[in-house]
């Protein structure tokens, strides 16, 4: 028995149609079945899609990061009739080579006040600090190291800047950190202790005490506690981060007196009891020669709330890496505001470098004014505190999901990048595109996949190797800006 033509074609386009149907209702993402099966369906876009969508050319990008100082301090030169021609083509290279920083109403001038403390950080009573905020994506002082590592060589410096007593990442890429397992350590991100009744975390937002908060409201609990920390060098980390030359301790809040001890190579060098306590203050050590190790024992019945230990040179350039895995840096508008501040300008903080937005993307939804308003709330709140501070907002990075057999960006991952530009403009903040300079749409897969690789194949986190490489495009951004204030002011002073 035969079927006839008509038939066949009938039956065909019956099942296509159900097909077409059922892509149109199928979950985009597929139906999980058990644990390790999943269901997935072709969506309407994939079937009538004519394009193959590949993944982005990294391959200037990368070129490009690797920039030297020399170069970016041809734009310092003053335009003379001979080299006018020659400077204006660098700088015009420049501009195309360099993932640009971008200024609300084009306003370089909001970097000005920076760069004036950079010039004279040699000649200063103590180091001109940048804070460097971020989530995971910074873990470990991957990309601060190396923006750090650069400025101290460039305008003075040592020592890796402020951080907590106890650290719960891996930070051994800068220095080599031990502690006493006694410490309870007290954050405004990740797994927060709720129990806590009060909001008093400082710059860092975290605090580590040797007993535990509880403890001040239980009078009948006097045993005498001993808890320490040690520092040495890391054989990781860049010179300059081996060796400091003043030593602070940022502390609030004990009922009871406490006793600090200085060690350095077994020996004791100073040991000081100070007394109860209900605002910052500040333990400090200032060293005739730059030392590379040391410990510092705690003892006393009640800890204060310690904000951390910065490890810093006399003068120069300090840099701090502040990572807060699974924040999305929505944290200032909660803390008390006259700790932060007070800490903020004992740290003498002249520029906020905040890179968040990677939690974010997770949470897919049509509009993400919601994080605008939040992080604008940020911005808000610390230029508060610091009115004259410099606001550096990096973006959001690529991410990639897996579609089939290919990893795409996050259908999202652009909006909250416009999220996160639009709300720093509106604060009056600087905003990298960390997005573009990556290489944008489906960007992410080429860092995983290049030779060597650059990200980790979660498709979200950049390597070492990567961090560099970013830290490098960060960092050629902010010298292009400084080389050309350099530029302009020396014009001015000739012309006077």
């Amino acid at each position: 028995m035969s079927i006839k033509p008509n038939i066949t074609l009938l039956f065909l386009a019956s099942v296509l149609t159900i097909l077409l149907v059922i892509s149109f209702i199928f979950p985009e993402r597929g139906i999980q079945i058990g644990k390790s099966m999943k269901i997935r369906f072709a969506t309407p876009e994939e079937i009538f899609s004519q394009e193959d969508e590949g993944y982005a050319d990294i391959s200037d990008k990368i070129s490009n990061a690797l920039i030297n100082d020399s170069i970016l301090e041809n734009l310092s030169m003053i335009e003379t009739d001979q080299s006018r021609d020659t400077v204006r083509a660098n700088e015009d290279s420049l501009k195309t080579s360099i993932a640009m920083l971008k200024f609300p109403k084009n306003n370089r001038k909001l970097l000005y006040p920076v760069f004036k403390a950079f010039d004279k950080a040699k000649t200063t009573d103590q180091p001109v600090r940048i804070m460097h905020y971020g989530d995971s994506q910074i873990e470990g002082d991957r990309i601060t190291s190396f923006i750090r590592n650069r400025l101290q060589k460039k305008f003075g410096g040592s020592g890796v800047g402020l951080i907590p007593v106890e650290q719960i990442y891996d930070f051994k890429y800068s220095i080599s950190q031990e502690n006493s397992d006694n410490w309870y350590r007290y954050t405004l991100y990740g797994n927060r202790d709720t129990t806590l009744s009060h909001n008093r975390y400082g710059a860092l937002a975290s605090f580590c005490r040797f007993s535990p908060a509880h403890r001040q409201n239980d009078q009948s609990d006097t045993s005498f506690i001993t808890s320490w920390v040690s520092f040495s060098p890391s054989e990781y980390s860049y010179s300059n981060t081996k060796t400091f030359r003043r030593c602070r301790i940022f502390y609030s809040h004990n009922t009871d007196p406490f006793i600090v001890e200085l060690y350095q190579g077994g020996n004791l060098l100073e040991a000081e009891m100070y007394p109860e306590s209900s605002s910052l203050k500040t333990i400090q050590w200032i060293f005739e020669e730059s030392v590379s190790e040391i410990k510092i024992v705690f003892k006393g019945t009640d800890s204060p709330d310690i904000y951390g230990i910065a490890l810093d040179d006399r003068s120069g350039i300090a840099v701090d890496n502040v990572a807060m895995r699974g924040s999305s840096g929505l944290v200032f508008t909660k803390m008390d505001k006259s700790i932060l501040k007070e800490h903020f300008k004992a740290l003498n903080v002249k520029l906020i470098i905040l890179q968040f937005g990677g939690n974010v993307v997770p949470h897919i939804t049509s509009d993400y004014g919601y994080y605008e308003r939040l992080l604008n709330a940020q911005l808000t709140r610390i230029k508060q505190l610091l009115p004259d501070v410099a606001i550096i907002v990096v973006g959001v990075a690529d991410m990639s999901m897996k579609r089939k057999d290919r990893y795409v960006s996050y259908p999202n991952v652009e909006m909250i990048r416009d999220a996160m530009k639009k709300a720093s403009f509106d604060a009056g903040c600087i905003y990298w595109d960390m997005y573009e300079a990556m290489g944008g749409k489906n960007s992410m897969p080429s860092w995983v996949f290049a030779n060597p690789p650059l990200a980790s194949k979660d498709f979200v986190h950049f390597n070492t190797r990567g961090a560099k490489i970013i830290a490098h495009m960060l960092y050629n951004s902010l010298m292009y800006e400084y080389n050309l204030y350099k530029k302009k002011t020396s014009a001015r002073n000739e012309n006077q």
